[in-house]
């Protein structure tokens, strides 16, 4: 089964972080979290940054992890 944002998982595992820890330490809600994970809402700009932030993903890594190339593939 596919799951959308793979590498933005693995990077929660090498930061040892939980979903629901980085959504808190990114301001956002963890249901607004889930939705975005799970690829039924898209990433607003402020959301991308935020948890980039908490995550130590510098700007020009950001379509690493946020920009989902398998959808709809």
């Amino acid at each position: 089964m596919y799951r959308p944002f793979y590498n933005l998982r693995v990077r929660f595992a090498q930061c040892e972080m939980s979903q629901n820890e980085v959504a808190r330490a990114a301001g956002m809600a963890s249901s607004t979290m889930t939705a975005r994970m799970t690829g039924a809402q898209p990433f607003d700009a402020w959301q991308m940054e935020a948890i980039a932030a908490a995550l130590h993903i510098p700007p020009e890594e950001y379509s690493k992890y946020f920009f989902d190339r398998r959808k709809g593939a």
